[in-house]
């Protein structure tokens, strides 16, 4: 490997100083993914141990990880800059002089062939036709705007911490009420002949994991049958349905405010969802159940932006999500719908098989 070379002249307009970055080579160019580090599918970890060297067999090495397509064109975006044009190395001198600065990387055009990204893409996504469906698994490193109006835009973004803020006083009003319900008067479900058994509040417990494993079996559905139903090229309207549920987030599977559903689309499956187990269940049983399903969304979306942006996962478990979620974000785009759990990839026929091969412990 060549030499590790981990800072450069950073130079603000008023005075210099030296600051550690993340820089790699490849094709004797340098590029500066510092500020792409936090959000790189890998982890920070893994670049920090790569800073400074070549990685043109790193980045197609199979016990790390085959990059796409998308990692070369996400990585070009923060091709240094200098004087002179690209800086390129010869043995370990900076060819261009003693400056590099981090203001000289190459940006991304604002067109990419299909839409202008300094407006927002509502309104030209639709235009798309043919070509919007591959043109959403053409991931960028960029924030996505829907909207020209603020108030509507507002309601398309969310933060992580307002999932559980919004959904944990729910599930606990659920719970006590299922409670009361069940302590009043116990269930007796299902109604049918020598079947019919009596659910008292002592059956909660079983409830909530059952809404629970329902909810898994939702995500599943949700994310295979309707996030990833290719819509007809004819119809604008279904393809500006499908990007604003999801196609906006495999262009942009990095933008941390498009990761958790916002509240307002998620109120609306969330009563469907009440209306579907209280069309099942009686009203005691139905209330644990629903709290549970609220449960396992809420468990899903944190773990969905953690797989995200939680850097490199200190348990195996989420390690091993987190490479499996690359993998249908970056190569299997029609494997993997599971993201809390695989669970329902195995009787489906869906599961990704190669993981093993990526974020492996570093």
């Amino acid at each position: 490997m060549d030499q590790k070379i981990s800072k450069y002249k950073y130079e603000d307009g008023k005075n210099k100083s030296s600051f550690p970055r993340i820089t790699l080579w490849r094709h004797g160019h340098l590029y500066d993914v510092t500020d792409f580090a936090a959000r790189h599918p890998g982890g920070r970890k893994l670049l920090e141990k790569f800073n400074g060297q070549n990685v043109d067999s790193v980045m197609q090495d199979r016990a790390i990880h085959v990059h796409s397509n998308a990692a070369y064109t996400i990585l070009q975006k923060y091709l240094v800059k200098g004087e002179h044009g690209s800086v390129s190395r010869k043995g370990t001198q900076w060819q261009n002089g003693d400056g590099i600065f981090p203001e000289h990387r190459t940006l991304s055009e604002n067109f990419d062939g299909y839409v202008d990204w300094s407006k927002p893409l509502v309104g030209q996504v639709e235009m798309l036709g043919t070509h919007y469906y591959e043109w959403t698994h053409q991931q960028v490193d960029r924030p996505i705007r829907l909207f020209h109006s603020d108030l509507a835009e507002m309601f398309t973004r969310a933060y992580w911490w307002m999932v559980p803020l919004m959904w944990c006083p729910l599930i606990f009003y659920m719970v006590f009420s299922s409670y009361n319900h069940l302590s009043s008067q116990p269930a007796l479900w299902p109604q049918a002949m020598f079947m019919t058994l009596q659910y008292g509040p002592g059956s909660i417990p079983l409830l909530l994991v059952l809404g629970v494993l329902f909810w898994t079996l939702l995500e599943y559905i949700i994310h295979r049958w309707l996030f990833h139903l290719k819509p007809p090229a004819s119809s604008q309207f279904l393809i500006r349905l499908h990007f604003l549920f999801h196609g906006q987030h495999h262009k942009s599977p990095m933008d941390p405010m498009r990761l958790v559903f916002p509240p307002v689309p998620a109120s609306m499956f969330g009563v469907a969802f009440y209306l579907l187990t209280k069309l099942i269940f009686p009203t005691g049983m139905a209330h644990a159940v629903f709290a549970g399903i609220i449960a396992g969304y809420v468990i899903y979306d944190l773990t969905h932006y953690y797989v995200h942006h939680g850097g490199t996962p200190s348990i195996a478990y989420f390690r091993r999500l987190k490479a499996y979620h690359t993998l249908h974000h970056y190569k299997h785009q029609n494997l993997g719908f599971g993201i809390s759990s695989k669970m329902w990839d195995f009787p489906f026929c869906t599961l990704i098989s190669d993981e093993s091969v990526l974020l492996k412990d570093q």
